[in-house]
């Protein structure tokens, strides 16, 4: 039996390239070409090839044949040029098995397991998928592979009928009977299609390999390396097991343990989480000892520490050999720490930039190559994007969901608009993509739809669909004089609904998800269409084209098995089938400079698998994160798995655990790192790393800790913080405004530095996007209401109070209609409406019913000369709620407040001028309609409508009392004025710390954080 092994220290590829070279010298170059080299995946197969140049030393070369070995994994996988390979039935497309068996799993009530929504029958048969192909992989029944496929499949199903139900608890009885279901119906489509699943179909293909080789020794050299790292399937072990029986065979392993004792040997083999389980069950299943295996070459000057695979092997083993820990022994581990360091961030963020910086330092060293290693795809995108920032173009390996591609984004966007109603966020999502256009230039595009959204999108949600989107377009452009501009905003629009077509309106009916993905890609493609390029060419460009074009090619053969579906779930169904399609570099495409860097790369896992380098990391060194959390899945529990036959899932552990053990061997110096909170929530380390520091300290020794996380924190950190200033600015005189209201004082004395980006600047917020109707709308339509009522009360006699509620609900009826806010709105507003009328109609009872009442101005509008300076006028506007003429001549001025009101200070201070200057302004006759009168009365009312219904609150009752509170607030309020607007006085912001303006919609361009925190710190 030829079983051959590359020591864990030993760069594996440039070995096995030196070995092969080794063993053909001599036989001429022909020889070299005929071998075949079987490897793990198709990426260990192209650094192989490198690997033969380097050993060649610039020497021409025929090279091996070098394939992945198909049955592996679903994407690497080659299969042999062998004739009975072709007697093999195809295998089922995995996107149109996983669409028949959605449709399956569809069927089933819910009261037996069967999902509530397509997308989670689309989740739920994925996992079945993977199932069936666990199954079909881990077979020991190598008789069985001998009979016809539907046989094959058969035993799954007399397996699944052996499962005792009562056995288990009561939803896993359930789930039984669930999957005997799906497993007859699938079978039986299997039967009809004349199709293989595609496990089984893996399967098959490696029996036949074996089969074929067994039958009729190739005269050629064939060469299995690296395939046992983490386990293999019972198949390729067999197929392993022939190959090293070959004549020109040979097996060539990785990293194989020859420290362990024999006792110790056979209790890592009944470990599953031990790294070298998977070594000591291969070596098992083909029927070999660790003896049999023979050094590939002999061992010259390591690459690494020879000790570092020993400490990191003594720290993982098994309980039955921890007994060596009590050994100490220090020096003889301490050259295993060579090269070897840790890293702990306090989070994900710091750790990224720290693996960023560690890999940007290593291409300071001429020719020196990095990798990062993870499983975990977040910190893989957040180290790509750290290294930007210094140059590099560096991609994950494991590629890009297309989901996740601005391809992919664009197409989500566009289901999800349409399944929204064209509500304004999916909306301007979707428009202001970089790929929407619909056949206009994309400048002119944007530009219409961006005055679209302030005029139109901006607050409250229009009314659904095209034609609530029509509506509201029309009712913000209705007094547009701008005819170019109008025609513009209605081009976009038209363009928009155009490209859209039958996609547009989906309705409630359900449809074939295969009708509307086509209806959708239509869509897609019009919307995408630029007058210099077709929607499709655009669609379908850059390194994710390709990809996304064969996806959705495959999806549009499999979805016809789906039963119709509610419009309403297509864009979720849609993101899940789209989720399972990836671009390999797709990022490398776009956004950034240059093609990937060629020294540095981001790696899965399974992609890591025998490469080497000059210094590896090896990223989220947490547990959950690395190694996942151990699941049986959502079809099986553990002992139901153990009956069937299945191996455990802490398998997985032992697969992960080879990879860990391996890739901190890969290169001289190796990083281990870890975050101490993933977001936001703190982690545990790796039982790995949790196990090497225990050990490690009971030798007296310790991770050397790395520096990068010091460096990353100091990355964005500046040598002197200067700190921003209070700004105070100071325009000139002229720039000053000369018409400010009521509300304008009060903010002027609150905060300069607002009312000059308020009426200097002319800055106004922007309403929210799908804003709800909130205390404004609630406050407009309370004024609306209120006023309505008291002008019809003005326009007769006192009716009565039961005559009075007829009206008030009139009022507000009509109010309602008026600002049309949404039925839900609507329905919980008119309670409150209605206290309100009660309180309302309570007081005008007690003056109005008792005629000191001569007549009711609502919304009376005024304009008064506050002050003047050096030929300036500033003028003060109001428009006041309601003013009463009272029978004895004088007035009554009431201020309408649906929030709290004004405490007692703020009307002695001058922080709240609104009534006493409005009673000012009637005083001097500044209202319109209003001569010049005394006033008596002023009055907030708080019209609450909860269970304080309303609150009157009087400032004044008498003639002398307003006339004093009026003019102290007119002094102050003109001698602010003159300062301010009359003066080159600076507008500083916040200059009282004790009083803030309402809203504070100007904070945050003041950049009052930064200052405010400043100053605090300075005192």
């Amino acid at each position: 039996m030829r079983l051959f092994d590359i020591p864990a220290h030993r760069p594996f590829l440039d070995t096995l390239a030196a070995g092969v070279l080794q063993r053909a010298a001599g036989d001429g170059p022909e020889a070299l070409a005929k071998t075949t080299i079987l490897l793990p995946t198709r990426r260990s197969a192209r650094a192989l090839r490198e690997a033969f140049l380097r050993a060649a030393g610039g020497r021409a070369l025929l090279l091996p044949r070098m394939r992945a070995l198909a049955g592996l994994s679903t994407e690497d996988a080659d299969e042999l040029a062998l004739p009975s390979l072709l007697e093999i039935p195809p295998a089922v497309d995995a996107l149109r098995r996983q669409a028949v068996l959605t449709a399956l799993v569809q069927r089933r009530p819910p009261r037996y397991g069967g999902p509530a929504t397509p997308e989670q029958a689309w989740v739920l048969a994925g996992e079945l998928a993977r199932l069936f192909d666990e199954i079909a992989l881990e077979e020991r029944d190598a008789a069985l592979l001998a009979r016809p496929p539907e046989d094959f499949a058969e035993t799954w199903l007399t397996r699944l009928k052996a499962l005792v139900p009562e056995a288990h608890a009561r939803h896993w009885e359930i789930t039984l009977i669930f999957l005997r279901g799906i497993v007859e119906e699938w079978n039986a489509w299997l039967r009809e299609t004349e199709l293989l699943d595609i496990g089984v179909r893996r399967v098959k293909a490696l029996e036949a390999q074996a089969e074929a080789w067994r039958a009729a020794p190739p005269a050629d050299p064939v060469i299995a390396a690296g395939i046992g790292i983490g386990g293999t399937v019972p198949a390729a072990a067999r197929l392993l097991s022939v190959i090293a029986r070959l004549p020109q065979g040979a097996v060539v392993l990785h990293g194989v343990d020859q420290a362990s004792r024999e006792t110790l040997w056979d209790a890592i083999a009944e470990a599953p989480t031990h790294p070298f389980s998977s070594q000591a069950r291969l070596l098992d299943t083909i029927g070999a000892a660790r003896d049999d295996v023979a050094p590939w070459l002999d061992d010259p000057v390591p690459a690494v520490p020879k000790r570092r695979a020993e400490l990191i092997g003594m720290a993982l083993r098994p309980p039955r050999g921890l007994t060596d820990w009590t050994r100490r022994a220090a020096s003889h581990w301490q050259e295993g720490l060579a090269g070897l360091s840790l890293l702990t961030a306090p989070d994900a963020g710091v750790e990224a930039a720290a693996v960023a910086l560690l890999l940007r330092e290593t291409l300071e060293t001429s020719g020196a190559r990095a990798a990062l290693v993870t499983p975990d795809r977040e910190l893989a995108r957040r180290v790509s994007a750290e290294l930007a920032r210094h140059g590099v173009t560096a991609d994950d390996s494991a590629g890009e969901p297309l989901g996740e591609t601005p391809a992919g984004a664009f197409l989500r966007l566009l289901a999800r608009c349409v399944a929204e109603d064209f509500a304004p966020v999916p909306l301007l999502a979707l428009v202001k993509h970089p790929l929407a256009a619909a056949g206009m230039e994309r400048s002119a595009w944007l530009a219409a739809w961006r005055h679209l959204e302030r005029r139109a999108l901006r607050g409250p949600r229009p009314a659904p669909g095209l034609a609530g989107l029509h509506a509201a377009v029309a009712a913000a452009f209705g007094s547009e004089r701008d005819a170019e501009a109008l025609a513009r905003i209605h081009g976009a629009l038209e363009a928009f609904t155009a490209a859209l077509g039958e996609f547009a309106a989906p309705g409630t009916v359900p449809r074939p998800a295969a009708d509307l993905l086509a209806a959708q890609m239509a869509a897609a493609e019009a919307l995408a269409t630029t007058p210099a390029a077709a929607g499709g060419l655009r669609l379908y460009a850059g390194a994710e084209g390709e990809p996304l074009a064969l996806h959705l090619a495959a999806l549009a053969d499999a979805l016809p098995a789906l039963p119709p579906i509610a419009p309403r779930d297509w864009p979720a169904l849609f993101d899940a089938v789209l989720a399972q399609g990836v671009a390999r570099s797709a990022r490398a495409s776009r956004g950034r400079e240059g093609s990937p860097h060629p020294r540095i790369e981001i790696l899965g896992l399974l992609e890591a698998r025998l490469l080497s380098f000059d210094r590896v990391i090896l990223g989220a060194l947490d547990e959950n994160v690395w190694p996942l959390a151990t699941d049986p899945g959502p079809w099986m529990s553990r002992p139901m798995r153990t009956e069937f036959g299945l191996p455990e899932p802490e398998a997985r552990i032992g697969r992960v655990a080879a990879d860990f053990l391996l890739t901190a061997c890969a290169a001289p110096d190796a990083v281990l790192t870890r975050a101490a909170k993933r977001g936001g929530s703190p982690t545990v380390p790796a039982r790995w790393l949790v196990r090497l520091e225990t050990f490690l300290a009971g030798q007296g020794l310790a991770l050397p800790a790395s520096d990068a996380a010091a460096w990353a924190a100091q990355l964005d950190q500046p040598r002197a913080i200067t700190p921003c200033e209070r700004p105070s600015p100071n325009p000139p005189v002229a720039a000053r405004p000369e018409v400010i209201s009521l509300s304008d004082v009060a903010l002027l004395l609150a905060d300069p530095y607002a009312l000059y980006a308020k009426r200097v600047l002319r800055l106004a917020p922007l309403p929210e996007l799908d804003a709800d109707i909130g205390a404004p709308e609630y406050g407009e339509l309370v004024h609306e209401a209120m006023a309505r009522f008291i002008r019809a009360l003005d326009a007769h006699p006192w009716p009565g109070e039961d005559a009075a509620r007829i009206l008030f609900a009139q009022a507000m009826e009509e109010a309602l209609e008026l600002h049309g806010p949404r039925p839900a709105y609507a329905a919980f507003w008119r309670p409150r409406l209605l206290r309100i009328g009660d309180f309302a109609i309570a007081q005008e009872a007690a003056t109005r019913g008792q005629g000191t009442i001569a007549r009711s101005h609502v919304e009376v509008a005024g304009r008064y000369p506050l002050a003047m300076q050096g030929g300036r006028e500033v003028l003060l506007t109001a428009r006041a709620d309601r003013i009463d003429t009272l029978q004895d001549g004088s007035l009554a001025i009431y201020d309408y407040k649906t929030g709290a009101l004004p405490k007692r200070e703020d009307w002695e201070n001058g922080a709240a001028p609104q009534l006493p200057l409005e009673a000012w302004m009637a005083l001097e006759g500044a209202f319109e309609t209003l001569p010049p009168a005394p006033v008596t009365i002023l009055d907030y009312w708080r019209l609450s409508g909860g269970d304080l219904p309303g609150q009157a609150l009087r400032l004044s009752e008498d003639e002398l009392t307003t006339a004093h509170l009026a003019e102290g607030n007119r002094e102050a309020a003109a001698a602010l004025v003159t300062r301010f607007l009359l003066n080159r006085t600076p507008f500083t912001a916040r200059p009282h710390p004790l009083r803030a303006a309402r809203g504070g919609d100007y904070d945050h361009l003041s950049r009052i954080a930064e200052w405010a925190g400043a100053e605090e710190e300075g005192e």
